[in-house]
């Protein structure tokens, strides 16, 4: 997917960064601190591309701030995009190549383009509208008892970026997902794992959740959070508009 350039993972997500490491693609992390707030009116698929690349541009304003500044007597910059970061409830500590100093130190080692990848993705239920992460055991429960017996869509929105270079993608990918009709006490159950909190429509695939899932229709990764399949085809386009405004071809 990659080639010659380094990934930067603008998102704080261990979900994202799993499967990219599944296939092989170790990113640098850099979460994306944004105002969420969407316009009025605005449909699925263009609000998780709205915020996704409104994500990938944060990152990139910062990268070009903190570039010239890898310097490690010289942190002022990092350690206040680090501040920002702890700051922000949907950033989670992933590992300790979550610093300032080791980003700066990967950062430092590249040659190549830098390439930014931002994601965002939301559930979309034909009674409730968009659902975002519950901000409570009632509006969990609320939610998934919307979701059971029907089919409900999770639209992922990605946005690739070559740091400080014109060239960048913009996609979304769709996945039916069909609920089985589980309890009300199935629901209870699953709500005491403590899992819906910091899930988009109230669960993950992944989990426990899982058991509930009847089938689905497109990518599985991309109800995960990143549609890995798409995200390769994309960049390869990305890459040969690289090559070529670089002469590289």
């Amino acid at each position: 997917m990659t080639n010659d350039k380094k990934v930067i993972l603008a998102s704080g997500s261990p979900r994202r960064l799993e499967i990219l490491r599944r296939h092989s693609i170790n990113p640098v992390i850099m979460p994306a601190s944004v105002d969420e707030t969407l316009p009025e009116g605005i449909s699925m698929e263009d609000a998780v591309m709205f915020l996704s690349f409104k994500k990938a541009r944060a990152v990139e304003g910062q990268l070009m701030l903190t570039i010239p500044d890898l310097n490690p007597e010289d942190q002022d910059s990092n350690d206040l995009i680090l501040e920002e970061e702890q700051e922000d409830e949907d950033s989670d500590p992933l590992d300790e190549e979550h610093t300032p100093e080791s980003r700066a130190q990967l950062l430092a080692e590249q040659d190549g383009p830098l390439l930014i990848l931002a994601a965002d993705t939301v559930v979309y239920d034909p009674d409730l509208g968009i659902l975002g992460k519950p901000q409570d055991h009632d509006d969990a429960f609320r939610m998934l008892s919307s979701l059971r017996g029907k089919k409900h869509q999770v639209a992922t929105g990605c946005s690739l970026i070559l740091c400080g270079m014109p060239a960048r993608r913009i996609f979304c990918e769709v996945t039916d997902v069909y609920c089985k009709n589980y309890t009300d006490d199935d629901i209870e159950s699953y709500i005491a794992t403590g899992e819906p909190f910091d899930k988009a429509g109230a669960y993950g695939i992944q989990g426990a959740f899982g058991q509930y899932i009847d089938h689905i229709e497109g990518s599985y990764d991309n109800v995960v959070g990143l549609p890995y399949e798409r995200l390769a085809g994309e960049s390869e386009i990305l890459d040969a508009y690289y090559r070529r405004d670089a002469g590289l071809n």
